[in-house]
């Protein structure tokens, strides 16, 4: 790799940590039994980011904005889940994407699908997320359940709104973008 590129994939590596970073501290705090969960456009942005500079830099971009906002806001022990969160959420929607063969005949509908099936790993993963940490919080199981159950519609908000998002702008932003990130 020439020093050009190395240079320019550190650059967007770290533009879409950042721009992760901004998109979670952006945010509507919603109502639950335990946490403070709240709706913000990180998830979408780690998912851009992903879809447009490729699995491992992109998951690490997301990862990185995502657990940076974690430790600069007093979410010291969600940070790591976070960081490798991105990488699971990611690798389904690569895999995806590639099962559909995305790149050789971008259409709406595969699109879908693979932000489909991005943000249903998310809730699967934050929803388990969820209930473990009501676990060590000191829950017993049924008001670990209550708690995790009451968690879901901030969940869900936050799915539906990387699916709008990423939809938008994912086709927007790899058009203008292709030439500046084959890194």
């Amino acid at each position: 790799m020439r020093i050009d590129q190395k240079s320019k994939t550190i650059v967007f590596v770290a533009f879409f940590a950042a721009i992760t970073y901004v998109a979670t501290s952006i945010q509507v705090p919603m109502p639950a039994l335990i946490g403070k969960p709240f709706v913000h456009l990180g998830n979408a942005s780690a998912l851009l980011s992903v879809l447009l500079l490729g699995y491992k830099r992109g998951a690490f971009a997301g990862g990185i904005g995502l657990a940076l906002f974690d430790v600069t806001h007093n979410y010291i022990l969600d940070a790591p889940y976070y960081f490798f969160e991105i990488f699971i959420v990611g690798g389904i929607a690569i895999l995806v994407l590639n099962l559909t063969h995305y790149h050789v005949a971008p259409k709406p509908i595969k699109l879908v699908t693979i932000i489909a099936a991005a943000i249903a790993t998310k809730f699967v993963t934050t929803t388990i997320h969820n209930f473990v940490m009501a676990l060590v919080k000191g829950l017993t199981f049924q008001p670990a359940v209550i708690a995790t159950l009451s968690a879901l519609m901030p969940t869900l908000i936050n799915c539906a709104t990387t699916m709008i998002v990423v939809l938008v702008t994912y086709p927007i932003l790899s058009q203008q973008l292709r030439t500046k990130l084959t890194v």
